[in-house]
């Protein structure tokens, strides 16, 4: 199931680079990266509260929400600047570098946060082969940019 899973997690990946290019196109209609950031987010929220009436969810209880550590609502404005920040490098380094140099660095990221047990994760500690891995990604930036 696992391998499974991370196929179907592949296939979204493949999204983000189809998602970063409409919205660069988008932009172009719109004249500056801030609007199509803002009306991919105001898309994503229709689109979410579809979904929410589809699978029968209920509104959010806002006795719990605001139970919720005041960080842990820092995932929309982290997700408001890399959506906003793909549709502004796009064009000025393309497609190809902007996911690679984005995946390295959720990959340092990720490695750190698995390393520590950060946010109440299982502790996942870094490896030679996650380094590697990393290094050979860093590596594939460097390559695609010169060619």
């Amino acid at each position: 199931m696992k391998y499974i899973y991370t196929l179907i997690v592949l296939i979204i990946g493949c999204f983000l680079a189809i998602q970063g290019s409409i919205n660069t196109q988008l932009t172009s209609y719109l004249k500056h990266p801030l609007q199509g950031a803002l009306v991919n987010f105001l898309v994503g929220t229709i689109t979410l509260v579809g979904l929410n009436i589809i699978f029968k969810t209920h509104i959010p209880d806002w006795a719990h929400v605001k139970t919720a550590p005041i960080y842990l609502f820092l995932g929309g404005c982290l997700g408001a600047i890399f959506v906003s920040s793909v549709i502004f490098f796009i064009p000025k380094i393309g497609v190809t570098t902007v996911l690679a140099a984005s995946i390295a660095g959720q990959l340092i990221a990720a490695s750190i946060i698995d390393h520590y047990g950060f946010f109440g994760f299982t502790v996942h500690t870094i490896s030679a082969g996650k380094v590697i891995g990393i290094l050979l990604l860093l590596a594939g930036i460097f390559m695609i940019q010169k060619y």
